[in-house]
């Protein structure tokens, strides 16, 4: 089983992390600069470099608290945001000329409200840093100097396009894009394995995740799957139990800790109660602990999938729990339509196989039957009736071989040509003759053309099986078969002296057998009377016939 894997290890580095990173590197960066320029802190040195010696002890305690702990991370969010906004201001006021980071301080703000939240909060804090630019600013250049003002303003002009431009990345980007759009996480879709199990393994290889489980309710049969330590298990649970399972969106839980953070409509983190949701009885079933819940509904059922011992648990895992949903659901969906080609080839094989049955071997037995019969009149008479028995004994031994090469072509697909399938025909004329006790005549007309095996065993029953209907059921003692063939394929025309068939109304009814096998063949038919004799007129093309 292939499984294409999108993720990787993109998540490695998570949101969070890339955060914390970017305001100690600021930090430090700025402390190092300001370190360098003499000139730097321009205003309150003592207090600027409280402030700035304090904000890098607060963006290092960051990254250690938040590092490893999605939970902390989630809560200290907003907190730290206000005290990135507050050392934004103090910067502003503080610190002029190069070494000030106002513009790189400032997109850092913008992107990470963006990336945390959405655009609303990513517009609310452009509006609040451009404010506080702009009262600072006013605050701080000296009345009087032109020169330092034509430099606020355009750096201001700057910060609101800056704004601009951001708060459209939140508008359209509020939500990590793990994979990209052609990204097919689960692979093409196979009945080697059930779609629930094939869908755990390769969520699990996407994110790196030691342990996983997979409850899974479908017309009303309950399913559950685990896998720890590269261990599967089948878990039994109770539909009401999986039932209570279904929630609606992805969701982080810390079970011990009773910990668990969702998304709302708005796109905002809130806090819920991680057992309510899973449920005792289930939790320990499945032997949850700490990890990512991700419901999944597709046409065929529903269920949730768990994702435990990941590497780096974060809240960008929620985002990736919904694409990956939809991924899972396509998967599913795409299992069940190859269910369905399988069972509908299978059902094609069984009518094919069945008609072929048919039209050689009953239909032989028909003709069999029929001269026994004249046999057993005979006998009345006193004819000797050895030679018609020794006819018949050699008809069944022709039909023997018939069957085994019936049985070779359907376990190839070879071409003949068309001079061959022309002396196939003939000797089945001449059987049926005899078979029949009628007078069949085959001719051909030349041609160059490469027949599929498929088309050979089509024409053979084709033909028999209209000699059997010309004498069964029109009552024909003379049957006259002509082969040809065209740009499109083969042409089989068939003339018989017997009545007409039975008809509907006014129109001469086909006869079904045949009408179905040269439907699955793609071909057409036309029944026509006239002067006395039956003309059944058949093309058959040597492509491969649409489903």
């Amino acid at each position: 089983m292939r499984y294409q894997i999108a993720v990787g290890n993109k998540l490695q580095h998570s949101s969070s992390r890339v955060i914390a990173l970017g305001r100690l590197m600021l930090a430090s960066l700025f402390l190092v600069a300001i370190l360098i320029d003499v000139s730097q802190p321009a205003r309150a040195p003592m207090i600027a470099y409280t402030i700035f010696y304090s904000y890098l002890a607060f963006a290092l305690l960051m990254v250690v608290l938040t590092w490893s702990n999605w939970w902390l991370d989630a809560r200290l969010a907003g907190p730290a945001h206000g005290i990135d906004v507050i050392v934004f201001s103090t910067i502003v006021v503080l610190t002029l000329g190069y070494t000030s980071p106002v513009i790189p301080f400032f997109t850092f703000l913008l992107l990470s409200a963006a990336i945390r939240w959405g655009w609303r909060e990513t517009a609310l804090t452009a509006i609040l840093l451009t404010l506080l630019y702009l009262v600072a600013g006013l605050l701080t250049v000296p009345e009087g100097n032109l020169l330092e003002m034509q430099h606020f303003v355009v750096r201001t002009g700057h910060v609101v396009i800056l704004s601009l431009i951001l708060i459209w990345f939140g508008v359209n980007q509020w939500s990590a894009r793990i994979f990209a759009p052609g990204d097919h996480l689960f692979g093409d879709a196979s009945l080697d394995l059930h779609p629930v199990e094939s869908g755990l393994v390769a969520a699990m290889k996407a994110v790196d995740s030691r342990s996983g489980a997979f409850v899974w309710l479908e017309s009303g049969d309950a399913n559950g799957l685990t896998i720890r330590n590269g261990e599967r298990a089948r878990i039994s649970l109770p539909e009401s139990q999986i039932a209570e399972l279904l929630t609606t969106t992805p969701f982080l839980y810390d079970l011990p800790r009773h910990r668990g953070l969702r998304r709302d409509e708005a796109r905002d983190l809130r806090a819920i109660d991680p057992g309510a949701a899973i449920g005792p009885p289930a939790a320990a079933a499945l032997s949850l602990k700490e990890g990512i819940a991700i419901p999944m509904r597709s046409e065929a059922g529903e269920g949730v999938l768990f994702l435990e011992r990941i590497s780096n648990l974060s809240i960008d895992h929620i985002d990736l729990g919904e694409q990956m949903a939809g991924n899972l659901a396509a998967h599913f969906q795409g299992h069940a339509l190859l269910r369905a080609a399988e069972e509908n080839a299978a059902a094609r094989s069984r009518l094919s196989l069945a008609r072929d049955l048919h039209d050689s071997v009953v239909q032989f037995l028909a003709g069999a039957a029929f001269r026994l019969e004249a046999m057993k009149r005979s006998v009345g008479t006193g004819r000797d009736i050895g030679p018609d028995l020794n006819e018949l004994k050699q008809l069944m031994m022709q039909e023997q071989g018939e069957l085994r090469a019936f049985i070779t072509a359907l376990r190839g697909s070879s071409q003949i040509a068309l001079d061959e399938l022309a002396r196939d025909l003939r000797a089945l004329s001449a059987r049926l003759s005899r078979q029949w006790g009628m007078n069949c005549t085959f001719a051909a007309r030349p041609g160059k053309l490469m027949v599929p095996a498929r088309i050979h065993r089509d024409a053979q029953q084709l033909v028999r099986e209209a000699v059997a209907n010309a004498v069964r059921h029109a009552g024909a003692t003379s049957v006259s078969i002509e082969l040809g063939a065209s740009s499109g394929g083969l042409t089989l025309e068939m003339i018989n002296d017997g009545s007409r068939y039975p008809s509907s109304g006014e129109a001469q009814e086909m006869p079904k057998s045949l009408r179905e096998r040269v439907d699955q063949a793609g071909g057409e038919m036309e029944i026509s009377r006239g002067m006395g004799v039956t003309r059944l007129s058949i093309s058959l093309p040597v492509a491969e016939p649409r489903r």
